[in-house]
This record gives structure tokens, C-alpha cells and sequence, in this order.
């Protein structure tokens, strides 16, 4: 293992993380976890990374803060992601958030209620910053400490939902991914930076904290909602003898897995139904009575109410599909 290696997993990834790819431009990092954990990482300043974070896992990601001099400016590109902080509260952040956070306000830990999750971060150490850095960023009447007040970073984190301008700029930053070099990561860094000083906390949503406890036990309902499909569970019963009232329940719920828990269920068996009909192996009814419906009509209602089309469908077009590949493929 190199100095580099070693010092990086150190200081942010811990010993979890193995450099897998390098070169003059980025830094490519695996988390050991169950399924795909990639980090790349650009240095486009001393003390200013730009962080790209790819997972698809149902593991849980427990970064290294070295120190409590860091700012975190992030953008949720794709999935859910569920944080948890130094006090045992969670919040969850979810596909279009941009937040800013200051160290005392890192999560301690991150976990994906749909295990995938793609982000884009702005990591500022400003133990890190070097004058070189500093004179850089003030040359464009930039102040990275006016940003963290502004936002009151010393006493929560911040988060709104990404306004058109920030949108693209994020979307412009991804895009460029493994194609641009460090300089253009620097130029596009310091227009990020331009546009966080130009917030205030009065611009942000309400941000919602639970309890480890509490996620928890919706967590514990939730898995036994998807446990067996064929079987009907009576929530009201499932919310009673887990102690928690109802509207608090549906609160967190929706809190972490975006929707109510009867549309999240109907999404869900769909979700598995349009995978067997892919397969083409059973029968509609056999399918409809396995995800819990008795009734193909009502069975069938639900798919298109998701799909936009009945089963019958929904099968066929994809029975086409596939006979149009196997005739490209015969062609060629």
C-alpha cells in the first residue's frame, strides 16, 4: 500500500476504502460493502475536492471527518439517502436536495433506503486551504466563511430543493465526470461557491429529525409489509403493536421511503409484477394472486394505474421487443 493510499483512507474513507484507479486528473476509491461503492475524487484545489459518489448497496457508509474546520456542498443526483447524526437523529435527503453542511452537522453515518444513490459534493477543508488557495477563491470576491453563516451551519445543516441554475450547474458537473480535466473542475468549483454565498437560511426547507428509535420501528413495519406479498397484514394492527400512532408512522414513512405506505406498496408489487411478465413464465392471474390480489380486475387496475397500461399490455410490448432483438440479431 502507498503513502497516498494509506493517508487517503486515513482521513476520510477509513480502512474500507481501496484506491482502484488514478492518474493526473482524479482519484477512484472502493468501499467494501456489499454491491458497488465507488468514489472519484478531483483535487482541484489544496483543501477543495470535488467528490463524485456512486452506490448501490444495502450496506452503510461511515466516513472519517478528520476535523471539525470542514464545509460539504452536495447535490442528490439520483435515490434516497438516509443520514445520521452525531445526537442518534436521522433525516433523509432525496433525488433534486442540495444541502450544505459544516462538520458538527455530518452525518455520522449513511444509508440508502432504495440502495442506490448518486451525489456530486464540494468537500472545503479549510485547515487544508493553502494561501495560494485563499488568494484564488478572494480573487472572485469569494468568501467560503460568509457561506457557513449565512446559512448557520454552527447550528444545523442546510437544504432546499435545487433551483433551475444550481441544477444545471450540477448536472453540467456530472456530466463531465471522468471527461474533463482538474481544470475545469476548479472553474465550475468556483462558480458553485459563487452561488452557495449567495444564500440564506431563510431560503431553505424545514428539515425533519427522528430518532434512531423511531426510524427503526418503521423500518421493522416496512420489512414486514414486503415480507410476503401473498399475505394481507393489517397496518392499523402492525402500527399498533409496535407502539407508535399512526400519523407519526405515516410521517417517517414517507420520510424515508418518499411516499405513503399503501401508494409505496402498490409501487413496490408492481415494480415485481412487471418483472414477471417480463419473464413471461407465469400466468397474469397466477402473478396477480402471488403479490396478494384475489381479484385480476383489481389486480389489473393497479398495474395500469403505475404503468399507464394493463398487464396484458404491458407483456406484449415487451414480448415484441424482444422478438425485434432477436430478428436484429439475425440480421447481423
Amino acid at each position: 500500500m502507498s503513502r497516498l493510499d494509506n493517508l487517503y483512507k486515513q482521513e476520510w474513507y477509513g480502512e474500507k476504502a481501496r484506491i482502484i484507479a488514478q492518474n493526473e486528473n482524479y482519484t477512484v476509491s472502493k468501499y467494501g460493502c456489499n454491491g458497488k461503492g465507488i468514489i472519484t475524487t478531483y483535487q482541484v484545489f489544496d483543501g477543495i475536492q470535488v467528490v463524485f459518489i456512486d452506490f448501490e448497496t444495502s450496506d452503510t457508509f461511515i466516513p472519517e471527518t478528520p476535523h471539525n474546520d470542514i464545509i460539504e456542498i452536495s447535490w442528490c443526483r439520483k435515490g434516497r439517502v438516509e443520514c445520521e447524526f452525531a445526537n442518534r437523529t436521522h433525516s433523509h435527503l432525496q433525488e433534486g436536495d442540495f444541502w450544505v453542511e459544516g462538520a458538527n452537522y455530518i452525518p455520522v453515518s449513511y444509508s440508502f433506503p432504495f440502495s442506490n444513490f448518486e451525489a456530486v459534493s464540494l468537500v472545503i477543508d479549510k485547515r487544508a486551504l493553502t494561501e495560494k488557495s485563499k488568494r484564488m477563491i478572494a480573487a472572485f470576491s469569494i468568501d467560503i466563511y460568509k457561506t457557513g453563516n449565512n446559512l448557520g451551519l454552527d447550528k444545523s445543516m442546510y437544504i432546499c430543493r435545487t433551483d433551475k441554475n444550481l441544477k444545471h450547474l450540477f448536472d453540467e458537473i456530472y456530466k463531465a465526470k471522468g471527461v474533463e480535466s482538474v481544470s475545469y473542475f476548479s472553474i465550475k468549483t468556483l462558480e458553485l461557491l459563487y452561488h452557495a454565498e449567495q444564500l440564506t437560511g431563510d431560503s431553505g426547507c424545514e428539515i425533519k429529525y427522528f430518532s434512531r428509535e423511531q426510524i427503526q420501528t418503521v423500518k421493522r413495519i416496512h420489512e414486514q409489509l414486503i415480507s410476503d406479498l401473498e399475505q394481507k397484514y393489517s397496518l392499523e394492527e402492525s402500527v399498533s403493536k409496535e407502539h407508535i400512532g399512526m400519523t407519526m408512522f405515516q410521517t417517517i414513512f414517507r420520510q424515508i421511503y418518499g411516499d405513503s405506505p399503501y401508494s409505496y406498496l402498490k409501487k413496490y408489487k408492481m415494480g415485481i409484477a412487471a418483472k414477471l411478465l417480463m419473464k413471461g413464465n407465469l400466468k397474469i392471474g397466477e402473478i396477480a394472486i402471488s403479490l396478494g390480489y384475489n381479484n385480476a380486475s383489481k389486480f389489473a387496475a393497479a398495474f395500469k394505474d403505475v404503468y399507464g397500461m394493463l398487464p396484458k399490455d404491458y407483456r406484449k410490448s415487451n414480448d415484441d421487443l424482444g422478438s425485434f432483438k432477436s430478428i436484429s440479431i439475425e440480421m447481423e
